[in-house]
């Protein structure tokens, strides 16, 4: 074997090398960043920063951003208690914009996948996707049926599974309000 051909073969070996060591340091940092455990998001914390678009197409747009309250609901396609919380989440919809409440169902899913879960019309307009990694940003622990009550100023004032007592507690303030109006 000549010089020539040996030193090809010697730097061909040395970039396999350099290769294989890039690739395994790449492979360690992402298995670190999956062993950091994820942490629920906080009340008193401001909702993260992320920008979501609207499932019925138009601009991105911050969900939770301050300005105005809201309700961001994580629902899934392949969740049945999810599909079952449908109905109620479609009579919310109007009592939560007559009171000035923002409602948005957040999801990472294909937009395809999405519209043949959701039933009508309404639900499909107050529905806004996110990147897997946006999504995980808000809604960290990945948890479905669930909700983040996001106040004026941006704030996280409260998460949980949707139908637990903040839950309820706001579907029974939504249901009130109009009667009450009616009444004054």
């Amino acid at each position: 074997m000549d010089s020539t051909t040996l030193q090809l073969v010697l730097a061909a070996l040395a970039f396999a090398l350099a290769g294989n060591i890039w690739l395994t340091l790449a492979v360690l940092r992402a298995s670190r960043r999956e062993r950091i455990a994820p942490t629920a998001l906080v009340p008193g914390a401001p909702l993260p920063t992320v920008q979501a678009r609207p499932l019925a197409g138009g601009a991105r747009f911050q969900p939770g951003a301050s300005g105005q309250a809201a309700v961001l609901l994580f629902l899934a396609s392949r969740c049945p208690k999810c599909g079952e919380k449908l109905a109620g989440i479609e009579q919310l919809l109007p009592l939560a914009r007559e009171a000035g409440l923002t409602l948005w169902l957040i999801s990472e899913e294909p937009a395809r996948r999405l519209r043949a879960f959701l039933p009508g019309k309404a639900l499909r307009a107050a529905t806004a996707r996110l990147t897997l990694r946006d999504y995980r940003r808000v809604n960290p622990l990945m948890s479905s049926p669930s909700y983040v009550f996001v106040n004026h100023e941006g704030t996280v004032e409260a998460v949980g599974l949707i139908g637990d007592e903040d839950w309820l507690a706001l579907t029974e303030q939504l249901n009130a309000e109009p009667s009450q109006e009616r009444a004054a």
